[in-house]
C-alpha cells in the first residue's frame, strides 16, 4: 500500500510496516521509488550507495547504529548540496520504474476506452433541484444574513415612518410637504437598496470560496448553481419586502388603496432585488469583496444623484442624461411616485396657479415637478425594465461565475 509520509517522520515501527515508498522532495522530485526490503534494507542500501556517490557535507554516508531509517532517508530532500532526484533519475531502477510504467498504461488488446456525454457525474437538469435544495437549507441553517436584513427592514421602516407620522394625505397641500413625502419614498428605496448590496456582497464572497472548489471538482454546471441561487433568495426578498412594506404603511397614512400598496411593494421588491443580484454579481466578476463594496458603492450612489430626485430630469446635464436613463433608482422612484399620487386632487397652495398634487408630481405636463418625465402612463412599463435590470445582472453572474477564476492555486 502507499504511504504518505508526515512531518514529523514516522517511527521505524510504523515505516517498517510498508512494502513500497515513493519519497518525494520539494517540487514533486522523485528521490526514490521502489521496496523498502526487510527491515528496510533495500531503501538504506541504495541511500548509502547515492550518499557514498554525491558526498553530502550534511548528511552521513552510512545509516547511523540505532538511527530510524525514516530520520536519515528524510535529510535526502532538504539537504542543499546534493541532488539526489537527479542521482536517481541516473538510476537502473528509474529507468526499470518507468517502463514498468510504460507498461502498465498500455491497453490491453481490443480495449475500448469509456465515453462520457458530460464531463458531470449528474446531468445538468438534475443538478438544478439538487443545488436549490442545498441552497435553502444553508439559507434555512445559517439565519445570520437573513435574520440582519430583517432586521434592518423592521428598524428603518419604523423610524423613517415615525418621522411623517403627521402628515395625513389630505393634509399634503404645500410644496414643502410634496417634496417631504417625496423624500421618504426616496431615501427608504435607497438606503435598504444600500443595507441589502452590502448584506449581499458578504454573503456572496463566502459562497464564491466553496464555488470554486466545487467547480474545479466538476461537480456542477454554474447554469443551475446560478438560477438556483436566484431562486433561493427570491422567497426572503419577498418577505423582507412585504414586512417592510406593510410597516411602513402601518406607520405613515399613505393615501389609500390596495392598488397603491402593491404598486409600493412592486416597485420596492424589484429594487432590493437588483441591489442583491448586483452585489452576487460584483463579487463573482471582481476580484475580491473590498474592490466590489467600492465599485458598488461609488455606482449606487453615482446613480442616486441623477436618478430623478437631487436633481430632476429636465435639468440633468446633457452627459449624464444616459446614466439617468440606466440608473434602477430612476424607475423604481417614479414608478412609486406616481402610483402614489395619481388622483391626489389636493391644490398646492403656494405654488403659482395651485396645481394638484396629482398633477404636480405624476403628469406628462412641462410644468409639473419633474418636466413630464415621472407620469402615470409609466408605471407598468417601470416594472417591465426593473425586470430586465434584474434579469441582466443574473445573465452577468452567470458568466462571471462560468468564465472568469480568480483562484490562485
Amino acid at each position: 500500500p502507499p504511504i504518505h509520509l508526515p512531518h514529523p517522520q514516522p517511527s521505524y515501527a510504523l515505516f517498517s510496516v510498508f512494502d513500497r515508498l515513493l519519497l518525494l522532495k520539494r517540487g514533486g522530485q522523485t528521490v526514490y521509488f521502489g521496496d523498502l526490503g526487510p527491515e528496510c534494507a533495500t531503501l538504506v542500501g541504495y541511500m548509502e550507495e547515492t550518499t557514498q556517490l554525491l558526498e553530502p557535507a550534511s548528511m552521513p554516508a552510512t545509516l547511523p547504529p540505532g538511527a530510524n531509517p525514516a530520520t536519515w532517508m528524510l535529510s535526502a530532500c532538504v539537504t542543499a548540496d546534493a541532488d539526489f532526484a537527479a542521482a536517481y533519475r541516473e538510476t537502473k531502477l528509474c529507468a526499470t520504474n518507468k517502463a514498468l510504467t510504460v507498461e502498465a498504461m498500455r491497453p490491453p488488446e481490443g480495449y475500448v476506452p469509456p465515453t462520457f456525454e458530460s464531463p458531470y457525474a449528474v446531468p445538468v437538469a438534475r443538478q438544478f433541484p439538487i443545488l436549490l435544495k442545498r441552497l435553502l437549507i444553508s439559507y434555512w441553517r445559517g439565519p445570520a444574513y437573513n435574520v440582519a436584513r430583517g432586521m434592518v427592514s423592521i428598524i428603518v421602516a419604523l423610524i423613517f415612518g415615525s418621522c411623517y407620522t403627521r402628515a395625513r394625505p389630505e393634509a399634503i397641500d404645500t410644496y414643502s410637504e410634496v417634496l417631504g413625502r417625496i423624500g421618504l419614498f426616496f431615501l427608504a428605496s435607497f438606503f435598504m437598496g444600500i443595507i441589502f448590496f452590502s448584506s449581499a456582497l458578504q454573503q456572496m464572497a463566502v459562497e464564491r470560496a466553496s464555488y470554486y472548489r466545487e467547480k474545479a471538482a466538476r461537480m456542477y454546471h454554474p447554469l443551475p448553481y446560478s438560477i438556483s441561487f436566484g431562486v433561493a433568495e427570491t422567497p426572503y426578498l419577498v418577505f423582507f419586502a412585504g414586512l417592510h412594506s406593510a410597516l411602513l404603511w402601518a406607520v405613515v397614512d399613505f393615501y389609500p388603496g390596495a392598488e397603491r400598496f402593491f404598486f409600493y411593494f412592486a416597485y420596492y421588491l424589484l429594487y432590493i432585488s437588483f441591489a442583491t443580484f448586483y452585489a452576487q454579481f460584483l463579487v463573482a466578476a471582481l476580484p475580491d469583496e473590498g474592490t466590489a463594496q467600492t465599485v458598488g458603492t461609488a455606482l449606487l450612489t453615482l446613480t442616486s444623484l441623477v436618478g430623478g430626485f437631487t436633481i430632476t430630469p429636465d435639468n440633468i446635464p446633457d452627459y449624464w442624461i444616459t446614466v439617468y436613463w440606466l440608473a434602477p433608482i430612476h424607475y423604481s422612484l417614479e414608478g412609486i411616485i406616481v402610483t402614489q399620487f395619481h388622483g391626489a386632487d389636493q391644490e398646492i397652495s403656494d405654488l403659482p396657479g395651485t396645481p394638484t398634487v396629482g398633477r404636480f408630481t405624476s403628469s406628462h405636463w412641462s410644468d409639473s415637478h419633474f418636466g413630464g418625465e415621472f407620469a402615470w402612463s409609466h408605471r407598468f412599463q417601470n416594472i417591465i425594465v426593473l425586470i430586465i435590470i434584474c434579469g441582466v445582472f443574473r445573465a452577468g453572474t452567470l458568466y462571471a461565475l462560468t468564465f472568469i477564476d480568480y483562484t490562485t492555486r
